[in-house]
């Protein structure tokens, strides 16, 4: 999301450079390691078309719109780059004539005009139905002050009161999820309560609506910060944050911090319980993305991966790689 942008390579036809957003600086791991048959639907690189698999299988994976930030127009961006060209009315259409994708997932920077504009969020629902497209997610980052860990109410309530705008939003897209960022590293031992209150004031507020209200695994910290929370994980510490205020997760597996495959498996296994139904996917030398998706489904899972990597060549390879480890 805005947060991390880390750049990796992968081995994609003839060694292309692809951007994932991951922990920390990351690489695909070698040929094979990220999952059976990656050549499937289209092979490495941007691709062309969707995968030849089963409809099914395809309604499991979504797409964030910031994998496509180096195609999307920036009003706010005089000089674009030549491949800036789409919009994002634009993105529905191309989701389901390369992917076959019918879940789109949003950051609220990207249709930000739904704040102010009724118009805008008609063009947009336009588009969403046109293509069969369901909006399945909002990724909200709305910086340090507004977030439920910020020491001082006004700051917390801000946050409250921007997130029912938004969930109220999303309601009218029809999309069943936002997502906030807790600003993890100021998620303390001190924080919490007020932080527990603010996230149970937005979920009880979304519960009516059918809009459920997420948070994502944020990395590991520093040695200072998990000191602050008790020695525990990070995630094991917002785990309880959301358990408590009724919430929801959103496992993101390139931000758990985990050095292996079974670190990440335990923060699966922790935070599903508590699932919004979705999952941010990305790449790690750590971990397996395919042994991840296969233990994930193993515990039952049925919800959504979502892909968040950054153009269509690294794109391509994560999308190859759930569905050639879906059952």
């Amino acid at each position: 999301m805005r947060r991390r942008d880390f750049l990796a390579q992968a081995a994609v036809g003839a060694a292309s450079v692809v951007g994932l957003t991951a922990q920390g600086a990351q690489t695909p791991a070698p040929g094979g390691r990220q999952g059976a048959d990656q050549g499937r639907g289209g092979g490495g690189g941007r691709g062309r078309g969707p995968a030849p698999v089963a409809p099914a299988k395809l309604a499991r994976v979504s797409l964030m719109t910031l994998n496509f930030n180096a195609y999307l127009k920036n009003p706010n961006n005089q000089n674009p780059t030549p491949e800036q060209t789409l919009t994002a009315f634009d993105l529905p259409k191309m989701y389901v004539e390369m992917y076959g994708v019918h879940n789109i997932e949003y950051q609220h920077t990207t249709i930000v005009q739904s704040e102010t504009d009724p118009a805008f969020i008609k063009e947009l629902k336009s588009k969403l139905d046109e293509n069969q497209m369901t909006m399945t997610q909002i990724n909200l980052e709305f910086g340090t002050v507004q977030s439920i860990s910020y020491a001082e109410a006004s700051g917390r309530q801000q946050a409250v009161d921007h997130v029912k705008q938004w969930i109220d939003i999303a309601s009218q897209y029809g999309c069943p999820r936002v997502m906030i960022n807790q600003q993890q590293n100021q998620l303390t031992k001190e924080t919490r309560e007020g932080a527990v209150a603010a996230m149970k004031a937005m979920a009880d507020y979304g519960r009516p609506k059918n809009v459920k209200v997420s948070a994502e695994t944020r990395g590991v910290g520093t040695p200072e910060y998990v000191q602050q929370i008790g020695g525990v994980k990070p995630w094991e510490f917002m785990r309880d944050v959301f358990k408590d205020a009724g919430a929801n997760s959103n496992v993101d597996i390139g931000n758990v911090g985990a050095m292996n495959q079974q670190e990440l498996h335990d923060c699966i296994k922790g935070w599903l319980p508590y699932s919004s139904g979705n999952m941010h996917i990305k790449s790690s030398p750590f971990w397996d993305i395919g042994q991840a998706v296969k233990f994930t489904e193993s515990l039952g899972y049925k919800g959504l991966y979502s892909i968040e990597v950054s153009r269509h060549e690294a794109v391509r390879i994560v999308y190859n790689t759930i569905l050639a480890n879906l059952a």
